[in-house]
């Protein structure tokens, strides 16, 4: 019997991951001996290469290469929106993923990068003599697959459909920094308050975990899942074309935006280890040194707090033009403990600070030290930024493996409220069936009074208003006018199943069809494409 794996499926990078019969978790290195895959595909239809041998096709087939996908992941594949258009706004509709006329959207570009992550731990199995199947194909790998906590259920939905299409016997679907607490605190069986700062390559949690007797229960979860790495590089990527070109007063083109690209992933890098790293393109015949710095040195109004501010004169500050992404997970740190409920002398009070017992970091982004000295500032002490044995890059991985092998120790909450839609005096309204920060898996039962063959909404958020949530699907009743009980279900993978009973018919689970996106006929389809695709190793 094949071990439950565990996968990181991430924005840049992803990893698999498994626990051998020592009980110890492992990660699987991939055909160049990495432990981490970078998130990049090229793909023309018949052949696709996952990896590093995809970043290295850019410039060759750039119209071929696919990257970032994870960001698109719960959006039609009819209607999702590009990120900007020509002239950097936001918002132009484009018909995504397409490849020889058929349309495979987030959900079948990260397919790909699952089978290729499935091939890869088979690979290993073999090696291991744990299968000796040769045929990847025949093989339904179980997985455990991690998501950003503040993924809704129309992406947990997605990506069980990207697991189911590439081979995958999806067992469950894990929040990202629920795992990455696991893979910290699951065997060490101390007890204590956890607060997890999971900032990856495309996406932003912070979680709040209680590790009591080596089981993990989440107390309150917060994110954005349109925050991450990415976001930053993009501040060094749009100084780079910008000094390119007024320099040079020529544009920098799209052959030379990949290299620009790079040229910004390895620079942020370069200053998370340095406080100064020069730049050298070659563009318009001319070789540019673009200088680049962390941050202002200190006595030149250098403040410690965050700063905003777009550099002094054409000098490029790291930290300066980061500082609103960074307010924005402050934020958001501050809204995860006012989520916790703390027991104290005078009655309950929001969680503080000096209430959480270690601080875990995870996400490559974390990398960076103003990440770090943003919160030694916001707990008021120094946190411990190495973890023995934890790595910010394989960690999510590693706690999903975990997670696979110790299910029954975790404990996770909703990441959004979901309720259902009602008129009442003529303005429509939220009805919150189940709260955000509730824990899961669990079942609330709710009765309504409703008109024959009512027509049923359901929706996700946090407020009241419709207009400040975002619908989830439909429920068709065939009821007769009077009562309806109104059944939500949501399984330790954060996904929703919706039930109806009403007499004289009984009990009748209703499928909720999603009215942005309705899959019916597509998971066959798709799964018989991506497993028919020769994937490059």
């Amino acid at each position: 019997m094949l071990p439950i794996v565990g996968i990181d499926l991430g924005t840049t990078f992803s990893a698999v991951a498994f626990v051998d019969a020592l009980g110890q978790p492992q990660v699987i290195p991939n055909a160049a001996g990495s432990l981490v895959t970078p998130s990049i595909i090229c793909f023309n239809g018949h052949a696709a290469w996952v990896g590093e041998k995809a970043a290295g096709r850019k410039l060759s087939s750039p119209n071929d290469v696919f990257e970032f996908v994870k960001r698109d992941i719960g959006k039609p594949v009819d209607s999702t929106r590009a990120l900007y258009d020509d002239q950097g706004e936001s918002g132009r509709d484009v018909a995504p993923y397409e490849v020889g006329g058929y349309r495979y959207g987030a959900a079948g570009m990260s397919a790909i990068i699952l089978r290729y992550l499935k091939k890869q731990a088979l690979r290993h199995f073999r090696k291991l003599e744990l299968t000796h199947d040769t045929d990847d194909t025949a093989v339904l790998l179980p997985a455990i697959i991690t998501v950003p906590a503040y993924f809704g259920e129309r992406e947990r939905r997605e990506t069980r459909l990207a697991g189911h299409a590439a081979g995958l016997d999806v067992v469950g679907i894990l929040n990202e920094p629920t795992a990455a607490a696991l893979a910290f605190g699951l065997m060490r069986r101390e007890d204590q308050v956890i607060l997890v700062f999971d900032l990856g390559g495309g996406t932003f949690d912070v979680t709040v975990l209680q590790m009591s007797g080596g089981e993990a229960t989440v107390l309150a979860t917060r994110g954005d899942n349109a925050l991450g790495g990415r976001d930053f590089d993009e501040l060094i990527e749009k100084h780079l074309l910008e000094e390119a070109k007024r320099r040079t007063g020529v544009e920098v083109s799209e052959a030379a935006g990949f290299e620009i690209q790079a040229a910004a992933v390895e620079a942020k890098h370069a200053l998370s280890e340095q406080d100064r790293y020069v730049v050298t393109l070659s563009h318009a015949g001319e070789d540019l040194d673009i200088p680049l710095h962390r941050s202002p040195p200190r006595g030149a109004g250098y403040d410690e707090d965050l700063v905003t501010g777009e550099g002094r004169d054409h000098t490029f500050y790291f930290e300066e033009r980061s500082a609103s992404l960074l307010q924005h997970c402050r934020a958001l740190c501050e809204s995860v403990l006012e989520g916790v409920s703390i027991d104290s002398i005078s009655g309950p009070r929001p969680a503080r600070w000096s209430d959480i017992g270690q601080i875990v970091l995870a996400g490559g982004s974390c990398k960076m030290p103003m990440v770090g000295a943003m919160l030694e500032r916001l707990a008021g002490g120094p946190i411990r930024r190495h973890l023995e044995g934890f790595s910010y890059d394989t960690a999510i991985a590693v706690g999903a493996a975990l997670y696979g092998a110790h299910r029954e120790r975790v404990r996770d909450v909703l990441s959004h409220g979901l309720g259902v839609k009602l008129i009442r005096n003529g303005r429509a309204y939220i009805d919150m069936v189940m709260a955000k920060d509730s824990p899961i898996p669990s079942t609330v039962e709710r009765p309504y009074r409703a008109a024959e063959r009512a027509i049923l909404e359901v929706w996700e958020g946090e407020s009241e208003e419709p207009d400040e949530c975002t619908r989830r699907g439909v429920l068709e009743l065939d009821n007769p006018a009077g009562q309806v009980t109104i059944a939500m279900t949501v399984g330790d993978d954060g996904c929703l199943k919706v039930t109806a009973e009403y007499p004289p018919v009984g009990r009748k689970e209703m499928e909720i069809r999603d009215a942005l996106f309705d899959d019916r006929g597509r998971a066959s389809e798709l799964r018989r494409r991506i497993q028919g695709l020769t994937i490059n190793m």
